[in-house]
């Protein structure tokens, strides 16, 4: 208690004042990261969460005592507000900028003045992601401080040569990977003022297996299927109807994965690919339609064939029939020659009327198996160009399916 009463109770200590005797010297303050959690990174809002905490290191020398003054004590632990400490803020916070204001800190101070405070906090930080190359992206974040109530002419921070920002309490975070990291020391000038400031980088990598699996493999797979149309025959009735159905079942699952895909205004290669898949699975179900068109046009042409001669055939026995009758009617009428004739009169009418009727030519015979379309080739053209459009089909997409994958996979490993 005594030490508190006389070097942090008395007139000579001021916390508004910088704790070194010279005034005209830069206060050093020792600064570095101990980072303990990746809480969240969103890429909607361009944002980055994380948990840790800050040790601040500087020499006070306003409270430096002698232990043997004091019954050999050589460290004492007062409250925050009772000593002098940089404000420090987060620089580009998302929420308040004054982070360590809750004057709970713990604080160590030495019998040779020198002061350990260790602020904690979440740091919600602004961070620009570049989602180009989403799930398999790396990113960089920052967390900025910089001191507020001192000019750089007055307080200065460092660290050491290549720090980087410690992990002796992280916990692993399941989506994203800490890779790598680094401390860089600035000044920051601010409406004619410099400001001391300290960004602590973190590289950050995501880990796409999760997405890979659940996003897009699945696509993959189902825009595989889609292609798979073409193998299916025309006969079976199935053709349009499956290829239909993956595309639903592809539309819907994508509908449902477009959630969970960043929103940003730089378009990820995986939209794209996803896209990609979808237009082609679109273009095969048109292609199914038109080879199954074609399929059943010989069909159509058929029955067309078969209606115009039946048609044909039954205007033919008509015509032949009215022929055919015409002579009796004819030879009802008795010709005047004939009248004034008196001999016999009914064998003159019984030779007239089997001449005429034997004048008359017979009705032709049809087959019931008549050949309307003619040779076996003819027949069957339609339904040979159908396979062939099916099977060059099937090659063409394939292909183009492969290619686009392929193209992903290298552009994404690279």
């Amino acid at each position: 208690m005594a030490i508190f009463k006389d070097k942090l109770g008395s007139d000579n200590y001021h916390t508004e004042v910088r704790p070194i005797k010279n005034q005209n010297n830069v206060l050093r303050v020792y600064v570095e990261f101990q980072i303990v959690a990746i809480v969240k990174v969103d890429e909607l809002s361009q944002s980055f969460t994380s948990n840790g905490f800050v040790y601040f290191i500087w020499t006070d020398e306003m409270v430096a005592w002698d232990p043997n003054n004091y019954s050999g004590q050589i460290l004492i632990h007062p409250l925050p507000e009772d000593i002098w400490r940089p404000r420090v803020v987060l620089r580009n916070t998302l929420g308040d900028r004054d982070i360590f204001d809750d004057n709970k800190a713990p604080v160590f101070v030495t019998c040779l003045g020198q002061v350990n405070w260790v602020p904690g906090s979440l740091f919600p930080a602004s961070c620009e992601l570049d989602m180009t190359s989403y799930p398999f992206d790396t990113q960089t974040c920052a967390i900025r401080l910089v001191a507020m109530s001192v000019s750089s002419d007055e307080m200065q921070f460092y660290s050491q040569p290549g720090a980087k920002v410690g992990k002796d309490f992280f916990t692993s975070n399941g989506e994203w990977e800490l890779i790598d990291s680094s401390t860089v020391i600035s000044n920051l000038s601010a409406g004619g003022t410099n400001l001391s400031s300290v960004d602590f980088h973190l590289v950050l990598r995501r880990r796409p297996y999760f997405l890979l699996l659940n996003i897009v493999l699945p696509v993959v797979f189902l825009s595989f299927l889609n292609i798979l149309v073409f193998s299916i025959p025309v006969e079976s009735g199935e053709k349009v109807g499956y290829g239909i159905t993956v595309l639903l079942a592809l539309s819907v699952f994508m509908s449902i994965i477009s959630g969970m895909l960043p929103r940003s205004s730089t378009l990820p290669r995986v939209t794209i690919y996803l896209f990609i898949l979808l237009a082609i699975s679109v273009l095969t179900v048109v292609d199914s339609i038109i080879i199954v068109y074609i399929y059943h046009k010989e069909e159509k042409e058929e029955k067309h064939l078969k209606a115009k001669k039946g048609f044909q055939t039954i205007f033919t026995k008509i015509k032949h029939l009215h022929r055919a009758v015409a002579p009796l009617e004819s030879a009802n009428k008795i010709p005047p020659k004939l009248q004034l004739v008196p001999n016999n009169p009914d064998k003159v009418l019984r030779t007239q009327t089997s001449f005429a009727v034997s004048s008359v030519p017979d009705p032709p015979t049809y087959k019931e198996n008549q050949d309307y379309t003619g040779d076996n080739f003819n027949r069957n053209k339609y339904k040979l160009i159908g396979k062939y459009v099916d099977l060059v089909s099937f090659i063409l997409f394939f292909l183009l399916w492969l290619s686009v994958t392929v193209a992903f996979m290298i552009d994404i490993a690279f």
